[in-house]
């Protein structure tokens, strides 16, 4: 085979920052009296660790290749990351490797994992040098019943002591044990009680509802680091979903007491013609007691934008006169047209409802004209004073 040459890296990579946190030594450990030091020091404060062996991995890794391939230029490093794992472990990692190819310009590496940390780490290194080879440690045990309990008493103290798994392991179930006690107080330690604050855990644990609260009040809080006109709008913006949601209770509500005040029986649900007026009145009786709070959610927030556009000279203002105008004719027309459906006789061109919900489509529509003219002449005087590019918001 012929030699290879150039530089070649063998690498460990220590993730969880284990080296650093049992033994006060910091990445990037490079050379092999180096590294090798780095290991006997893992081993020494814990020799179940299983990063001191892909250290030792590594270093033998490096006199092989060393021995066998006298053209070819090695060096060997450890690489450490965080106890955080994550982001920032990875940042580590990738910065402290970019400092050791500083120094040493390899275009290979060697990887010496223990098999956990590949598929996050490989990309990683593979990003600044190729892999030739991926060396994975496995530390052999006896497949004795004594040894699976020793084993087994080692990952259970591992869970019991370490911060990162003892809140599942103990804290959870700490917390589940402690309220079934304030429960069992007050008489109430019933098991569908129990059970329901159970699944109530596991649900807001499983969709990560704790995050969503967290991101919710952090979102008042940036509220309340916004600028004067920027928290009133945000204000509105919430001022106007309450509306909305009081508006839509109080139409769902009237629709059915409209129904409940029908009395329809099976036979007359049968009927097409009765199920058609039936669905009119309900739908009338749901406009009828909704829509004033909906348009005024509708007019908090045209008006909220036009004081907004107004003051930070925004050319967008006049739209919202327009969008003003529209909101409080589309109130009273659809207003007019809720009374209209809920009428018990059929609807006559004759009839005052009918005639009143006519007047107001004719009056809507010629005071829609009437204001965009009007804001055609405001503009063509005073539109050079509004920009059509949102500036800086005060």
């Amino acid at each position: 085979m012929a030699e290879e040459t150039g530089r070649l890296l063998v690498i460990a990579v220590d993730r969880d920052d284990d080296l650093g946190q049992k033994t006060g030594l910091k990445g990037p450990v490079f050379g092999r009296e180096a590294c090798l030091e780095a290991a006997v020091k893992l081993a020494l404060a814990d020799p179940e660790d299983p990063d001191a062996n892909a250290i030792f991995y590594a270093v033998k890794t490096y006199d092989e290749l060393k021995k066998r391939e006298e053209n070819l230029e090695v060096g060997v490093v450890i690489l450490t990351g965080s106890p955080k794992e994550g982001l920032e472990a990875d940042i580590r990692v990738f910065n402290q490797l970019r400092e050791v190819l500083e120094k040493f310009p390899a275009q290979r590496c060697v990887f010496v994992s223990d098999g956990e940390t590949d598929a996050i780490v490989a990309p990683i290194i593979s990003s600044q040098l190729g892999i030739v080879s991926v060396q994975r440690v496995a530390v052999r045990q006896s497949q004795t019943v004594e040894q699976s309990w020793l084993i087994l008493g080692k990952y259970l103290r591992l869970g019991l002591t370490d911060p990162r798994y003892a809140k599942f392991i103990l804290g959870i179930p700490g917390g589940f044990i402690a309220l079934s006690a304030v429960l069992s107080t007050f008489g109430l330690a019933q098991p569908t009680i129990l059970l329901l604050f159970l699944g109530l855990l596991l649900f807001f644990w499983g969709f990560r509802v704790d995050i969503h609260l967290s991101r919710f009040f952090t979102g008042f809080y940036r509220i309340s680091q916004m600028p004067a006109m920027g928290q009133i709008r945000a204000f509105a913006y919430l001022s106007a979903a309450a509306s909305l949601l009081v508006a839509l209770y109080l139409g769902v509500t009237a629709s059915y007491n409209a129904y409940t005040s029908l009395n329809l029986t099976p036979d007359e649900l049968q009927d097409l013609g009765v199920v058609l007026s039936a669905a009119l009145k309900l739908g009338g009786a749901f406009i009828s007691s909704s829509i004033d709070l909906i348009a005024v959610s509708a007019l908090v927030i045209v008006l909220s934008n036009m004081i907004y556009y107004y003051i930070i000279r925004y050319y967008g203002f006049w739209r919202t006169i327009h969008a003003g105008v529209l909101s409080i004719w589309l109130w009273a027309l659809i207003k007019r047209a809720g009374t209209l459906l809920q009428q018990p006789q059929s609807i006559s061109v004759a009839d005052t409802s009918t005639f009143l919900f006519i007047l107001t489509a004719v009056l809507g529509v010629v005071t829609l004209g009437i204001t965009f003219a009007m804001t055609r002449i405001l503009r063509s005087v005073y539109g050079k004073q509004f920009k059509k590019g949102i500036g800086k918001r005060t």
